[in-house]
């Protein structure tokens, strides 16, 4: 499955794209894909900006704030079974007007 990452979630995840091969992930749900990149991407260390430290958000953390499109159509049950070739973007809260 391709999985598209937007904004802060791009930053979060540090790359824009990537393929995820569901037969690792059997019986795939939007919530356990989820948890999946969760897990693999923990919290970064601070990093020095000046005198102060700023820390970085995790993707876990992103994630929990994020909308989801499955296939160009707006998710939010996270009981949705995913299949291989299902497109997920994840977009983060945007601001501006």
């Amino acid at each position: 499955m391709r999985i598209r990452y937007f904004a802060a979630a791009a930053q979060a995840a540090g790359i824009t794209e990537e393929h995820l091969n569901l037969v690792q992930l059997p019986g795939a749900t939007l919530g356990s894909v989820l948890e999946h990149l969760a897990a693999r991407t923990p919290a970064s260390a601070p990093v020095a900006d000046g005198p102060l430290l700023r820390r970085t958000t995790s993707l876990g953390t992103v994630l929990t704030r994020c909308s989801f499109l499955v296939n160009g159509t707006s998710e939010q049950d996270k009981d949705r079974v995913l299949h291989p070739g299902d497109e997920l973007d994840v977009l983060p809260p945007f601001a501006g007007g």
